[in-house]
């Protein structure tokens, strides 16, 4: 049993997409150096991300390397 799950997690890492292992095109890693200390606002006025996820502002998309669509 144990070989069956060890496999199965292997299997989901290889095939589970990262944004560290693929990032989106739009992922910029000036903007994460540049940004990943910043302290963001509570204010959450939802921004979309040029990945087309939500983020609550542009600050926390910056602290990810994600720039406002």
């Amino acid at each position: 049993m144990k070989p069956i799950l060890t496999l199965t997690f292997i299997l989901l890492y290889i095939i589970t997409p990262s944004c560290k292992k693929n990032p989106p095109a739009c992922y910029s890693e000036a903007v994460y150096q540049k940004h990943k200390n910043d302290v963001c606002p509570f204010a959450c006025t939802n921004i979309t991300g040029c990945d087309e996820r939500q983020y609550c502002n542009e600050c926390e998309a910056n602290k990810v390397g994600i720039r406002k669509k």
